[in-house]
């Protein structure tokens, strides 16, 4: 019997060797499908990323352009106005001059604007096309000259 016991250990030892390796290979195989699938979530976070990166970087192109195009509208309209100002101040000295020298114009100058023309120029500046809108439903009608107000066609 001892070899029958001897054997029946050596079975034993060899049964439990397999069921540590079996288990061994069973932990590792699992371990190996864990990082699998943590290494592919992984994967896939970082394409979302790339994707939302790639959208941001559109609208950060877009905006860029837009505050370039903008850029040099405002330079643009810098231009613009300091060429307005220019013409509006040699204007300005062109009457001045003429009022200066010619005596008919100084007379013409200081007379009194018709009453038409001084109701238009009581109105405020205009900002925009609703403004404007505005202030033709509200404004007085102009008369023609000497025609009194009361009078309508």
């Amino acid at each position: 019997m001892p070899d029958r016991s001897r054997t029946m250990t050596r079975l034993s030892v060899y049964a439990l060797g397999v069921v540590v390796i079996l288990g061994g290979g069973w932990l590792l195989w699992e371990r190996g499908n864990a990082a699998i699938e943590r290494a592919d979530r992984i994967a896939l976070e970082r394409d979302a990323a790339q994707q939302e990166s790639q959208r941001r970087q559109v609208v950060i192109d877009a905006l860029w352009d837009n505050a370039q195009r903008l850029d040099a509208q405002r330079t643009a309209l810098a231009e613009q106005q300091s060429e307005l100002e220019r013409t509006a101040s040699n204007r300005l000295d062109q009457i001045r001059e003429l009022q200066r020298d010619n005596d008919e114009i100084r007379d013409w100058a200081g007379t009194r604007l018709p009453d038409a023309v001084i109701r238009l120029r009581r109105h405020d500046a205009l900002t925009g096309a609703d403004a404007y809108r505005q202030s033709l439903r509200d404004a007085e009608p102009v008369h023609a000259a000497g025609q009194s107000p009361d009078h309508q066609r």
